[in-house]
C-alpha cells in the first residue's frame, strides 16, 4: 500500500495539472453536499447530479485553467514578495477572475441543461453581484 501511495505522490508531483484536477474533481462536489447539508438535505434527498456537476466543472475546467494563469502569472512575476503578491492578486480580480466567475456560471448553466440565452441571463444576473463579494473577499484573505 505504500507502494502505491508513493508512486500516487510521484505522478501527480510529475503532473501538477492532475493533483489540482484530482483536488478540485473532490474539493467542489465535497462542497456542495455540506451545503447541501447546511440546507436540510440528507443522505436521502442529496442532488447528487447537482455535486457531479461540480465535480467535472471543478476537475476539468477549473484545475487546469487555474493551473495555466498561476503558470502564466509566476512567468510573469518570478518573485515571491508582498509586492509581487499583491500584483498578481489585482491583475487576477481583473482578468482570470472574472472570465473564471462568467465560464462558472455559463458553464455551469449548460451542465443543467438550460439553453445558451437562460445560460446567458444566468451570467447577467450573478455576475456582477458575485464579482463585488469575491474581490472584497479576496481583499480580506490578502490582508490577513
Amino acid at each position: 500500500m505504500v507502494a502505491v501511495l508513493s508512486r500516487f505522490v510521484a505522478f501527480t508531483n510529475r503532473h501538477p495539472v492532475i493533483r489540482g484536477m484530482l483536488s478540485y474533481g473532490t474539493i467542489w462536489p465535497t462542497s456542495c453536499i455540506i451545503q447541501q447539508t447546511i440546507a436540510g438535505k440528507t443522505w436521502e434527498n442529496y442532488d447528487w447530479m447537482h455535486a457531479l456537476r461540480f465535480s467535472l466543472y471543478g476537475a476539468l475546467f477549473t484545475a487546469p485553467t487555474l493551473y495555466g494563469w498561476i503558470r502564466v502569472s509566476s512567468i510573469i512575476w518570478p518573485t515571491t514578495n508582498l509586492r509581487t503578491s499583491i500584483t498578481k492578486a489585482l491583475v487576477e480580480q481583473l482578468t482570470y477572475g472574472p472570465a473564471a466567475l462568467i465560464c462558472f456560471f455559463f458553464g455551469m448553466s449548460l451542465l443543467e441543461g438550460k439553453s445558451v440565452p437562460e445560460a446567458r441571463k444566468e451570467v447577467e444576473a450573478k455576475f456582477l453581484p458575485t464579482w463585488k463579494v469575491y474581490t472584497i473577499e479576496t481583499c480580506i484573505v490578502l490582508a490577513f
